[in-house]
């Protein structure tokens, strides 16, 4: 690749400030214009692209160091469709803003508008501080997530799985939302097929409120919604709710560690149906709760080896509940999943600056009801973070309850606790009897923890370490633990377990051993990643010794524009398997189509990239990959405004300076926004040029007119990625090659 200068070093010397300083008590510095550059120049070096409610404004807002606050063209604006009370106002708004003591960003509350101001993404938001809901224009589109995984062996084992979320974008702030399963194994004789539509429902967006209407199923979910354990599954529903009610957080509610005696999946069954495979190595194995539904459940995990045999099972209970999240109601009324008797659901979660409390009652028909208040309470105690959470559950059958408890610091380390009592209240909500309880702490390089987990037919402790080390370039963890019950019950009911890791550079190596019903069972793996300019490829190998079976296997992995994809071939057991993952999205709209990463909200930029000469280039977009010369789809998140998108450059040897003008206002569910991306390079090569025998090459570059020296030293100032140039002189002509320098040196071929 070519030697190139990025622009930010450059700038270092153009851009160094003049200043005096004064050795006193109070030093003092003056920054003045820059060398080379008016004040009028400098005024004009920072513009906003700015929105009024919603609306973007037809041009840029400036920072004037003249007259010390922002200001815009009103002369364009008014030839723009902007009204002289908008350009009143706007006057009045920017002229408050305390521009020159905000570094990077801040939010403000002026003359009754809310601002907010981002000097990194250059963007400025205006809107009514009376009116918190904005109501976009929204159009046709869509966007579907799909998952597939595939699984083979010799011994007549197959597993596929998928399934799948649409989102069809519609007019009028409304779209239609669909959710699929289909799940097919076949081991030997025996065959299980599930599939199906689970959820599907139309909506309509307002002002402050929306409207729902279609088929619920709870096992679907997002982690992170739902703010109490009574959350049914309607066969017919129509939901009328507010807009905050939707504007919430989808963060997990914590971890879930199990404890694997060999490699293979752990497949995880709710009321009987598959909902998640996920990957399992021989030991620990750390599972984050934002890959499992929301709610208050039951969960079947069976560990499931690549042939296909159940190795274990084991029941836990999921409260992947966001206690206190957001603030809003919903009425929902309609039949019942399973039972298809009438029910009425209310719901509602307001937060004040002390506590937030989250309510919701069930009213079926007859005498079935059920009832739930929670409040939480985050505060500090002596430099201690505490965060307590109450909730009552009663019903026609009981009165029941839960009490959970988070707190620590650093220092202190963190516990968390809860107990569920009593909470099969009713024939709507059929719960079960738990306790659990963890703390960790950090010891140096040392994390020592506790777990302890008690539900209706298990119990379970584990006792775990991890011990990080960093040096010369290396980094190991290496974790160990005992874990007592959890597995199928029999006398040895308890496990040890090592987990090894060194990681140097892009070079990973794992070691597992696990012992646990009398039998150490050991594994491993190597993996070496590349990273490019569209994503990263790792590849590798594993193994594992079983007592009398080994298992051997290759495996790769690619995370790049259009997708997550993992491919694995192995023996295990002398049976020759195999698996295939894919995780991806698909948006298209009236720009175009494109693939993408997973979006969880529906929503997607379809971001359009030039060609900039023939030598690939890439960049990260919200922090997804994309590439030189194409379309690509790029999820955001739901019901946010984006006005210019984050960009992060990958490969650190171009300066590139890239605007995203997304302009995106309340990113709707099936939405899908066409930004064109404005990609500038300011590229610099030089170096020598040399013929195949190491001769200097000189001459006239044909492309520029620039000369190359005797010696054969050239420098070129390029805006476009250069694959080659051409030099014609005295000793011919030649074609350079300038994709791959050897020491600054350049090789040419005569032509």
């Amino acid at each position: 690749m070519a030697k190139i200068i990025p622009g930010w070093a450059a700038s270092l010397f153009l851009l160094a400030p003049s200043a005096v300083t004064y050795a006193a008590d109070n030093t003092q510095i003056e920054y003045q214009v820059p060398a080379g550059f008016s004040e009028a120049e400098q005024d004009k070096s920072m513009q906003f692209l700015a929105t009024l409610d919603g609306k973007a404004l037809p041009g840029p807002i400036i920072w004037s160091a003249q007259k010390n606050h922002l200001i815009f063209d009103e002369t364009l604006y008014r030839q723009n469709g902007v009204s002289a009370e908008q350009i009143v106002l706007l006057n009045k708004v920017l002229t408050q803003i305390p521009y020159a003591v905000c570094p990077n960003g801040c939010d403000y509350t002026v003359s009754g508008q809310t601002v907010s101001l981002d000097k990194v993404k250059q963007s400025l938001t205006i809107t009514d501080g009376k009116q918190r809901y904005v109501q976009p224009q929204t159009m046709m589109g869509f966007i579907h997530n799909q998952s597939l995984d595939v699984r083979t062996a010799s011994n007549e084992y197959r597993a596929v799985s998928a399934y799948g979320q649409g989102y069809l974008g519609l007019p009028a702030q409304s779209y239609g939302y669909i959710s699929w399963f289909y799940n097919d194994s076949r081991n030997f004789d025996t065959r299980t097929t599930d599939q199906g539509v689970s959820t599907w429902y139309l909506q309509k967006n307002f002002a402050s409120t929306y409207l729902r209407s279609g088929r619920q199923d709870s096992r679907d979910n997002a982690a992170g919604s739902i703010s109490t354990s009574l959350n049914p599954s309607f066969d017919q529903f129509v939901t009328l709710g507010s807009q905050g009610n939707l504007l919430r957080d989808n963060q997990s509610a914590g971890k879930l560690v199990l404890f694997a005696s060999a490699d293979g999946d752990y497949e995880f069954y709710r009321d009987g149906r598959l909902i998640r495979r996920l990957p399992a190595v021989i030991g620990r194995n750390e599972i984050d709760y934002n890959q499992l539904p929301g709610g208050f459940y039951d969960l079947e995990i069976r560990l499931v080896n690549r042939n296909g045999q159940v190795l274990s099972r084991e029941n836990q209970q999921i409260a992947n509940i966001s206690y206190g999240g957001g603030s809003g109601w919903y009425l929902t009324v309609g039949k019942e999943l399973d039972t298809q008797r009438s029910l009425a659901n209310l719901g509602t979660n307001f937060q004040t600056n002390w506590f937030a409390i989250s309510s919701a009652l069930l009213k079926g028909a007859g005498r079935a009801w059920a009832m739930e208040h929670n409040l939480t309470r985050p505060m500090q105690v002596a430099n201690i973070d505490v965060t307590p959470t109450l909730g009552v559950i009663a019903g026609e059958k009981r009165v029941g309850g839960y009490a959970s408890l988070s707190a620590g610091n650093q220092l202190l380390g963190y516990l968390s606790a809860s107990k569920y009592q009593n909470t099969s209240v009713s024939d709507f909500y059929q719960g079960s009897n738990s306790i659990s309880l963890a703390y960790s702490r950090q010891f140096g390089p040392t994390r020592i923890g506790y777990n302890y987990n008690r539900y209706a037919r298990s119990e379970r402790h584990q006792l775990q370490s991890t011990w990080n080390w960093h040096g010369n370039g290396v980094w190991a963890v290496i974790s160990a633990g005992l874990q007592k019950g959890g597995y199928d019950n029999g006398s040895n009911n308890y496990g040890l377990y090592l987990n090894t890791t060194i990681m140097l550079d892009r070079n990973t190596g794992t070691l597992n051993a696990a012992y646990n019903n009398g039998k150490l069972n050991t594994g491993g793996s190597y993996t070496r990643e590349f990273e490019d300019n569209t994503g990263t490829t790792s590849a590798g190998l594993d193994f594992s010794d079983l007592g009398r079976t080994n298992a051997l296997g290759l495996n790769a992995r690619r995370s790049g524009t259009r997708g997550d994809a993992s491919i694995r071939v192995g023996s295990d057991d002398r049976i020759t398997n195999g698996s295939f993952n894919y995780n991806g999205m698909l948006a298209a709209g009236k720009d175009g189509i494109a693939l993408g990463r997973t979006s969880p909200s529906g929503s997607a930029m379809l971001v359009t990239t030039p060609k900039l000469g023939d030598v690939p280039y890439g960049f990260r977009v919200e922090g997804s990959p994309v590439a030189g010369g194409g379309t690509y789809a790029v999820p955001l998140a739901s019901y946010q405004d984006v006005t210019f998108a984050r960009v992060q450059a990958v490969d650190t040897g171009m300066d590139m300076n890239i605007r995203l003008p997304a302009n995106v206002v309340r990113a709707h569910p099936g939405q899908v926004y066409p930004v064109k991306a404005d990609v500038e390079m300011n590229l610099l090569y030089n170096g020598f040029l040399v013929n195949s025998n190491g001769g200097p090459v000189s001459g006239t570059l044909q492309e520029t007119g620039d000369t190359v020296y005797p010696n054969g030293l050239f420098s070129l100032a390029s805006s476009t990625l250069l694959k080659e140039v051409t030099v014609s002189g005295k000793q011919g002509n030649y074609r350079c090659d300038l994709t791959k320098p050897k020491d600054d040196h350049y090789r040419c071929v005569a032509f």
